[in-house]
C-alpha cells in the first residue's frame, strides 16, 4: 500500500463498512494493479464490507520477499509501520490477516514476527477479539486462487467466490 491508494470507494457513507487487510509490505506498483487487490475486492462482500483499506506489517516497499529479506530495516521503519497499522485498524470494521504464510528469514524475518505479535497485542488492547483469515492462516491474497482452485480439490464450488467463502472465516485473537 502507498498512502492515498488504500480505498475502493473514495467517499464514506453511514452504511459503509471498511475491511482493513494487513499485508506483508507494499508492492512497488500501485495497489489497484495487483492480483491481491482484485482478490480482496472479491472478498469484501463475504465479510459484509464495501470499502478496502490496506495496511502492512512493514511499510517498506519491495519487489518480492527475497528483496524484502535483504533490506535493512531501521527502528524508524518499524515505528512508522506501527503507527500506520494502528491508524488503519482503528478505522476498520473488520480486519483480515493476509501477510502470507511463507517465512522471511534473518533480521527482517525477526522484525516481521515482532510486528505480527505487536499487532495481535495492539488489537487485543483495543478490544478487538476476532480477525478474518483464509484457511486459518494469514494467507496472502495473491495466493488465494491457487489455494481454492478446482485443481487442488480442497474446496468445492463453481466459482472462485464460492470456494473462497468456504475458507474465509473469523478466528479468535485469544
Amino acid at each position: 500500500m502507498r498512502r492515498g491508494e488504500d480505498r475502493v470507494h473514495p467517499e464514506p457513507d453511514r452504511d459503509s463498512r471498511t475491511l482493513c487487510a494487513v499485508l506483508l509490505n507494499p508492492a512497488l506498483r500501485p495497489a489497484p494493479e495487483t492480483i491481491s487487490f482484485r482478490n480482496l475486492g472479491c472478498a469484501l462482500p463475504l465479510m459484509g464490507c464495501d470499502r478496502l483499506r490496506l495496511a502492512n506489517l512493514l511499510d517498506v516497499p519491495s519487489k518480492d520477499q527475497d528483496r524484502l529479506g535483504a533490506a535493512v530495516i531501521e527502528e524508524s521503519d518499524v515505528l512508522r509501520s506501527r503507527k500506520l497499522l494502528a491508524e488503519a485498524v482503528a478505522a476498520a470494521d473488520e480486519i483480515l490477516f493476509a501477510w502470507g504464510s511463507n517465512r522471511v528469514t534473518g533480521q527482517v524475518g525477526a522484525r516481521l514476527r515482532e510486528q505480527a505479535e505487536w499487532l495481535r497485542r495492539h488489537l487485543r488492547e483495543e478490544g478487538v477479539r476476532r480477525v478474518w483469515m483464509v484457511a486459518g492462516s494469514p494467507r496472502h491474497p495473491s495466493r488465494w486462487r491457487q489455494y481454492v482452485g478446482p485443481e487442488k480439490a480442497r474446496v468445492e464450488g463453481s466459482t472462485f467466490e464460492e470456494r473462497l467463502a468456504k475458507v474465509l472465516a473469523v478466528h479468535s485473537l485469544e
